[in-house]
C-alpha cells in the first residue's frame, strides 16, 4: 500500500534542496576573494579546494539510485543536513584551512543529496507529464533565485566587512531547515525492482538512445552555464575595461532573468510540447551566446546576456523532464543517471576552463562554453528524433 504523503511539503523540500543547492554553486566567484584573504592564499589556490566540493556534490549523486533504494529518504536529508549543521559550527570555532577542505567536501555531498532526491521527489509525484516538466522547472527556480538572492546578500555582507563564514552560516541555517521540514514528515515509497516473470518488462524496460543524448546535454548544459559564469566578468573587465562591481550586474542580470523565465516557464510548458520548448531554447540560446561572446557594444551584450539566461531558465529541468519520459515507470537510477552525468560539467569546468586560459588565453576559456553549448543544440536535436516520449505518453492517454 502506498504511503500516504504530504504532497505541498514534499515539494518545498524539493525547493528547499535545489535553493541550498543553488546557493552553494552559484556564489563561489564571491566567496572566493573572502576566503584567500582570510587564510592569506591565492585565489587560484582556493579555487582549488573548491574541487573538493564539487567531488562531494559528484560522489552522492553518482549512486543514488542505490542509496535511495536502500535507506529511507527522509533519514538521507535529515542525516546529510545534520552533518552539514555541524560542519558549520566546527568552521565557526576552528577555522583552519584543513577543516575548510574538509567541510566544502561534505557541505558538498549534502548538496549532492539534496540535488538527487529533490530531482527524484518531484519526479515520483507527478505522473502527468505536463504536470512533471511543469513542476521541474518551478523547482528549478529556487536553484537561480537562490544563485540571485545569495550573490546579492553576500556581496553586501563582504562589502561591510563580514567573514566569509557568513557563507557557511547561511548554509547552516539552511540546513537546519530542512531537518525541520523532514521531521515526521513521510515520504514517497522507491519502488524495488521486481524479478517475477509478470513484470519482468516493466523491470527491465529499456532507456533507450535519447536517454544518452539527453545526459550529454545535461553535462553540456551545466559546464556552460558554470564556465559562463565563471569567466564572463574577467571578460568584460578585460574586452570593456569594466570594474568588478560593475561587472557583476551582467552576471546578476543573468540569474534574475532566468529566475523570471523559470517561474514563467512552469505555465508555457503545459501549453508547449516539452520537445519544441527544448528546441527552440537552445537554438535562440546558441545565438545569444554567439552575440554576448563576439559583440563589442555593452548594451548588445547585456541584451544578449538577459536572452540567454531567460532561453537557459528551463533547460536543465526540461532535459531532466525529458529523460524521465523516456520510460513508462522512471526509475531512481534514471534519475541518478541524469543527474550524474550533469554533474561531471560541475566537477570539470573550474580545472578545465582554467588550464585553456593557462594555454590559450581569455577568449578561448570563456568561448570553451560555446563550443559546449553548440554541443548541447545536436544533442537536444538527436534526443528529439529519437524520443519515446511522445508515443508513450499517446499511449498512456489512449488508456
Amino acid at each position: 500500500m502506498e504511503t500516504v504523503y504530504n504532497r505541498r511539503r514534499i515539494n518545498v523540500i524539493s525547493w528547499l534542496s535545489y535553493f541550498f543547492t543553488g546557493g552553494l554553486v552559484s556564489t563561489l566567484g564571491i566567496v572566493i576573494g573572502p576566503v584567500a584573504t582570510a587564510f592569506n592564499k591565492d585565489p587560484g589556490f582556493i579555487g582549488q579546494m573548491f574541487s573538493l566540493m564539487n567531488i562531494g556534490l559528484f560522489l552522492p549523486i553518482m549512486v543514488s539510485g542505490i542509496l535511495m533504494r536502500k535507506f529511507d529518504l527522509g533519514k538521507q536529508l535529515m542525516t546529510g543536513s545534520f552533518v552539514s549543521v555541524l560542519v558549520c559550527i566546527a568552521l565557526f570555532i576552528v577555522p583552519s584551512i584543513t577543516l575548510f577542505g574538509v567541510g566544502v567536501f561534505l557541505i558538498g555531498a549534502t548538496a549532492g543529496l539534496m540535488m538527487s532526491i529533490g530531482s527524484y521527489l518531484v519526479v515520483r509525484i507527478n505522473d502527468d507529464p505536463k504536470k512533471r516538466s511543469a513542476n521541474l522547472i518551478f523547482t528549478d527556480f529556487f536553484f537561480a533565485l537562490s544563485g540571485m538572492t545569495l550573490s546579492l546578500v553576500l556581496g553586501f555582507l563582504f562589502k561591510h566587512g563580514a567573514s566569509w563564514l557568513a557563507m557557511y552560516g547561511i548554509m547552516g541555517v539552511l540546513s537546519l531547515l530542512m531537518i525541520l521540514l523532514c521531521a515526521g514528515q513521510k515520504f514517497p515509497t522507491v519502488a524495488q525492482p521486481v524479478k517475477t516473470e509478470k513484470n519482468s518488462s516493466v523491470a527491465q524496460e529499456p532507456w533507450g538512445i535519447a536517454v544518452f543524448f539527453l545526459c550529454i546535454a545535461l553535462f553540456a548544459f551545466v559546464f556552460t552555464e558554470l564556465v559562463f559564469t565563471l569567466w564572463m566578468p574577467s571578460w568584460l573587465h578585460e574586452h570593456f575595461g569594466m570594474e568588478t562591481d560593475r561587472a557583476a550586474i551582467y552576471i546578476t542580470t543573468y540569474w534574475m532573468v532566468k529566475a523570471i523565465g523559470l517561474f514563467l516557464n512552469q505555465f508555457t510548458v503545459r501549453f508547449v510540447k516539452l520537445r519544441t520548448f527544448l528546441l527552440v531554447s537552445v537554438v535562440v540560446g546558441m545565438a545569444s551566446l554567439s552575440v554576448l561572446t563576439t559583440s563589442n557594444s555593452e548594451l548588445m551584450v547585456l541584451i544578449a546576456v538577459g536572452l540567454f539566461g531567460f532561453c537557459n531558465s528551463g533547460l536543465f529541468s526540461g532535459l531532466m523532464s525529458y529523460g524521465s519520459l523516456q520510460v513508462k515507470n522512471s526509475p531512481p537510477t534514471l534519475t541518478s543517471a541524469l543527474l550524474t552525468t550533469s554533474s561531471v560539467g560541475t566537477l570539470i569546468f573550474a580545472s578545465f576552463s582554467s588550464f585553456i586560459y593557462n594555454q590559450y588565453g581569455l577568449f578561448w576559456a570563456l568561448n570553451i562554453a560555446t563550443i559546449s553549448y553548440a554541443l548541447l543544440v545536436l544533442m537536444v536535436i538527436f534526443a528529439s528524433l529519437k524520443s519515446k516520449a511522445e508515443k508513450i505518453n499517446h499511449e498512456v492517454s489512449a488508456h
